[in-house]
Order: C-alpha cells, then structure tokens, then sequence
C-alpha cells in the first residue's frame, strides 16, 4: 500500500504536477493506458476547479492525498476556500463535477466549512478482473 500527501499553491502549474504524480500512482495500482489518462483527466478537472473557484483572487492551497492498495487508488483533492456554490453567470456546477463522476469508479464532494473535498476512486486492475468472478 502507497500513500501520498502533498500541497501545492492553488496555480494553474498544480494540476500538470499532481496529474503526473497520480499517474504514476495509477500505474502502481496497475491501470492500463485509458484508465490512466481517465485518473489524469479526473484530478485536472478537480485541481482546476480549485484553481478557478475556490479562493476568488486570493491566495489558497490545492490539498491531495492519494491511497493505493490491492483494491483501488483513492484520490482527494480538496482546498479551504470558498466552497461549491453556482455563480450568477454561470447557472449550475458546471462539467467538471459530471465529467470526474463519468471518469471515477465513485466520487463523493463534501463541503466543508470551509472548503471543499473531492474523493475520487479507481479500481485497481486485480479488483476489476475479481468484479465478474
């Protein structure tokens, strides 16, 4: 079992750093090529929203841990900011969220006073192929 833990400034730099951490994280669960590029896609789409939403102009932390064992990698990313919220000029919550439950094996937001946190998590390749059995 891996586990890992880093913060970063919430920058737009953050996601390409944590995107490669997780992927490699991913391979060590044993993903193949498109689960991969999925758990990539997923954690830009987080970090980003953190980047874009969470602290306004000011300065804040993107927070990402990752769990991997001989079931699944188990992404959070989370911040201390402001929140989930819709924003008057842009109704709802935007793709992000419904792009990562497409991509995730499960997703859970929680909000957070403050703050919000996005787990995500992808089943390892021995725990898909035990699925069907």
């Amino acid at each position: 079992m891996s586990h890992w833990r880093g913060s970063l400034p919430a920058t737009p730099e953050a996601s390409s750093i944590l995107r490669t951490r997780m992927a490699a994280l991913a391979r060590e669960c044993g993903l193949g090529d498109q689960r991969v590029s999925d758990v990539k896609l997923a954690v830009t789409e987080a970090v980003t929203n953190v980047v874009r939403h969470a602290y306004g102009r000011a300065p804040g932390q993107v927070i990402a841990t990752a769990d991997v064992d001989e079931d699944a990698l188990r992404i959070v990313i989370a911040d201390t900011g402001a929140g989930i919220v819709s924003r008057s000029d842009n109704p709802g919550l935007g793709l992000g969220l419904a792009l990562i439950a497409r991509l995730a094996d499960t997703i859970d937001v929680i909000s957070k006073v403050p703050g919000t946190e996005i787990h995500m998590t992808f089943l390892c390749s021995a725990a898909q192929s035990g699925a069907g059995s």
